[in-house]
């Protein structure tokens, strides 16, 4: 089966979906950058992540105060297990999405921007990863254009799974580590294009956003995204310049075969690679009309 025809037989509504689902905002206002994080399980990450993005907001506040960010948590889960560790700290969102037995990020990530508080700029990041108090002054840095990969190329830090540990019981402050740090490596492969990444607003309404009706499970989401987005870009930047540097937590690593549908959702990410831009573009614009508010 190909992408075309899993995207037909798969479309949904998101709004029966909404009437389901818990939303929990802070407040309604506007923001030039919303983080939004989708997850489900590995709760204690949840709070070294929350402090690694608040000191970064408060640091960013002392350079220029007129910019405002707020951090949003949604989870794709059975329950929401996670309320009462993140209301009223976060903007904080629960959604059985569109297929619930399995975690979809591309659905949490597309639910977070179309329900959570609209922003100029989103950046769609990982649970597991964090970044140091003067990132947002070095994303700024490095913006270009309207979607910037957050980090430079091949600058994801690996800690292992004792720095991990120490780090998650406050014992160390990952602000002081690098890459000479002992215990820190970097993957011996780049991976997907994922982890985290800004996009614009306008920009990620006009690729239909991430593509729950395709991934779903452990998937190659953020390759087709990518894909989608230097479609209409050309290119995506990196920040190279400076070069930022991010901190991977160490989990037990995620299997292909933990999704007994990942090489064929990976058979449809590299269909659309093979396209041609016209038939892109026609992808494209079916998913700029399922996803339109």
């Amino acid at each position: 089966m190909g992408i075309q025809e899993i995207l037909e037989n798969n479309k949904f509504d998101y709004k029966p979906i909404l009437e389901k689902s818990e939303i929990n905002l802070i407040d309604n206002n506007e923001y030039d950058i919303n983080v939004i994080v989708g997850f489900r399980g590995r709760k204690e990450f949840l709070s070294p992540l929350i402090k690694s993005f608040q000191d970064c907001f408060d640091y960013y506040a002392t350079i220029d105060s007129s910019k405002k960010f707020c951090l949003t948590f949604v989870e794709h889960s059975v329950s929401p297990d996670c309320k009462e560790e993140l209301i009223n700290k976060v903007n904080y969102i629960w959604t059985p999405g569109n297929k619930v037995e399995q975690y979809s990020r591309s659905f949490a990530y597309n639910f977070g921007v179309k329900y959570s508080n609209r922003a100029k700029y989103y950046i769609l990041h990982d649970l597991d990863i964090l970044v140091k108090k003067n990132f947002l002054e070095e994303v700024y840095a490095n913006l270009k254009t309207q979607c910037l990969q957050t980090y430079g190329k091949r600058r994801v830090l690996y800690m292992n799974h004792e720095l991990t540990q120490k780090v998650l019981s406050e014992e160390l402050d990952f602000n002081t580590f690098d890459e000479n740090t002992n215990g820190i490596s970097y993957p011996e492969i780049l991976g997907s294009k994922g982890g985290s990444i800004l996009v614009e607003r306008e920009l990620y309404y006009e690729i239909g956003g991430f593509d729950p009706e395709v991934f779903w499970g452990y998937a190659p989401e953020d390759q087709l995204f990518w894909d989608k987005v230097q479609t209409i870009l050309g290119e995506i930047d990196y920040a190279d310049n400076p070069p930022i540097d991010i901190f991977h937590m160490w989990h037990p690593p995620a299997l292909h075969h933990s999704n007994a549908d990942y090489f064929p959702m990976e058979r449809c990410f590299y269909e659309f690679r093979s396209w041609n831009k016209k038939a892109r573009m026609n992808f494209i614009s079916i998913k700029k009309e399922l996803f339109k508010d």
